[in-house]
């Protein structure tokens, strides 16, 4: 914010960039400590709940048009500068979330977004300038951010099991999910030296597991290229081409098929038994586990900005799911 006392010392150009300067760093920070509650109200479905972050938008809207008024003939007096701090502040809200949609097309890498959180906040502000060129820049860079920020999203390549799958690096054969039901999907994917850690999460009497493929272990003194290790841990041989390890924590059922070994891993929960029985029943991951383990690709996925904003806005209010996950 611009101090009246000072602004006398500033030119009319400085003290609009000053100005818009201070509320793109206000949004920006305002974004990253109470956004949160737009993201809350639109997964919950409960609006109110959404209430402060406009409001604050807004007060600080007003507050930089009353400490720099000279900078719009709608902020000199308090009514007009009070319409003018709505349209402002509201604009930043709505244009953070269309940044941050925008933003979605780069997972998991959305976080480069978060300098421009605060950004349309100050565009708009400066659309309402005295100076007609800071409103014809504002103007045409507004209207070029929404159009790339439309269509750079829509030209990216589709996100598909296959396309994440290639990111991680690891061929479709050497993954291993666990059958574990079709409500039990991996929750996480970790590529290894080649292999994919696949980590089941606890649910319900079920407990953690761990699948990944590695070269074929030939006995206990096999070295393992992946950093999956067990402490401390015994080994011994319990059939042809099947190793038992375990250690306090956890134990781990190796099982060779061909080329390769099959390591299926649980806690103490899990009796060796159980364990094979499990490695009898794995499967290279379907698309669907895949889905639900691998991060996108992070070279960005083809999105319709358009279509996720107004969904993300509809089920603030109660009109649908933002799809987490998607």
């Amino acid at each position: 914010m611009v101090p009246r006392t000072a602004q006398g010392r500033f030119t009319d150009g400085q003290v609009i960039a000053l100005q818009l300067v201070s509320l793109w760093l206000v949004g920006t920070l305002g974004a990253i400590t109470v956004g949160w509650l737009v993201v809350l109200a639109a997964f919950l479905h409960v609006p109110w709940l959404a209430l402060p972050v406009p409001i604050l938008s807004v007060g600080t809207a007003y507050l930089a048009g009353y400490t720099a008024r000279t900078v719009s003939p709608l902020t000199v007096r308090p009514w007009p500068r009070l319409g003018w701090a709505f349209v402002v502040g509201i604009s930043g809200v709505l244009g953070a979330i269309f940044v941050v949609e925008v933003a979605e097309a780069f997972d998991p890498v959305e976080w480069v977004a978060i300098p421009f959180l605060g950004l349309p906040v100050a565009l708009a502000a400066g659309l309402f300038v005295s100076d007609w060129r800071v409103r014809a820049v504002a103007g045409v860079l507004g209207v070029a951010l929404v159009a790339g920020g439309i269509a750079g999203p829509a030209a990216l390549p589709e996100d598909t099991p296959a396309r994440r799958l290639a990111s991680a690096g690891v061929p479709h054969e050497r993954t291993l999910a666990a059958d574990l039901g079709s409500q039990r999907l991996p929750v996480k994917a970790t590529e290894d030296s080649g292999s994919l850690i696949v980590e089941y999460a606890p649910q319900l009497w079920v407990s953690p597991v761990w699948t990944f493929v590695t070269d074929a272990v030939e006995s206990c003194e096999t070295s393992v290229k992946t950093d999956w290790r067990l402490d401390n841990a015994t080994c011994t041989q319990v059939g042809e081409g099947e190793f038992l390890r375990k250690n306090t924590e956890r134990i781990e059922f190796i099982q060779r098929r061909g080329a390769v070994s099959l390591h299926v891993a649980g806690n103490h929960n899990w009796k060796p038994d159980e364990l094979r029985e499990l490695a009898a029943k794995t499967h290279p991951l379907t698309d669907a586990e895949i889905i639900a383990a691998l991060p996108k690709a992070k070279s960005g996925h083809r999105t319709d900005v358009p279509a996720e904003y107004a969904r993300f806005v509809r089920s603030i209010f109660g009109g649908g799911s933002i799809g987490f996950g998607r």
